[in-house]
């Protein structure tokens, strides 16, 4: 069998890939062994005689795929999820996100002058200990201690009296609607029953009266 490890290592320096990636045509093995210099390798590249394979790896395409898909809020169900309760959300980044709201709005009250100072430390302070589960629940909880009279329970009785009363007004204005309606379709039905007797009056009346000549039109003179 030809030895040909010296054009394989030349054709990998010229490819600039490794001698494991080098493809030498097993019908052209007399060909490759007479080149021995880098021109004839060159050439044999050119002719596809000697070529180098892929580089072996793993696809990133179905990677690519899942994160597109990740990103629209997909492939995060339980089946998905990995690691402990507090793995993906840690414990602090959980209070960050339920207790800056709550002092926000307590500092937007005391702004206000909705809450004294008193009453501003106390809540404060209660909602260090954790008793407050959001913005709304605070709000609500000041509402029904009368501290403040808005809250998420005013805002929803203002709600139902707004839709009450919207329903009321379309009500009212279907009932004149309908009334429209009742009176036209009377005036029509009036009419239709006066309307024969009507026409046979007028048609007595232009019977019974006297017939006038109409005046003849004079003769031209010559």
């Amino acid at each position: 069998m030809v030895d040909i490890k010296y054009q394989r290592r030349m054709a990998a320096q010229v490819l600039k890939c490794g001698v494991n990636r080098v493809w030498i045509d097993p019908k052209q093995i007399d060909e490759v062994a007479e080149a021995v210099q880098r021109d004839d390798i060159r050439r044999l590249i050119a002719y596809r005689v000697i070529q180098k394979h892929q580089r072996k790896g793993v696809s990133r395409g179905r990677a690519r795929k899942r994160t597109l898909q990740q990103l629209k809020g997909r492939r995060r169900g339980p089946g998905s999820r990995k690691g402990g309760k507090y793995a993906r959300t840690p414990r602090k980044r959980q209070w960050i996100k339920t207790i800056r709201p709550i002092r926000e709005e307590l500092r937007r009250l005391r702004t206000e002058g909705k809450l004294d100072d008193t009453t501003y430390r106390m809540y404060y302070r209660k909602a260090r200990g954790g008793l407050f589960k959001s913005r709304n629940h605070l709000l609500s909880q000041l509402q029904t201690s009368g501290v403040i009279k808005e809250g998420p329970v005013a805002r929803q009785r203002a709600r139902k009296k707004k839709v009450r009363s919207e329903a009321s007004r379309a009500f009212k204005a279907a009932k004149a609607r309908e009334l429209v309606r009742a009176k036209a379709a009377e005036a029509k039905a009036k009419e239709e029953a006066e309307g024969p007797a009507a026409k046979d009056d007028e048609d007595k009346e232009a019977k019974s009266a006297p017939k006038t000549e109409s005046p003849k039109p004079k003769a031209k003179e010559e």
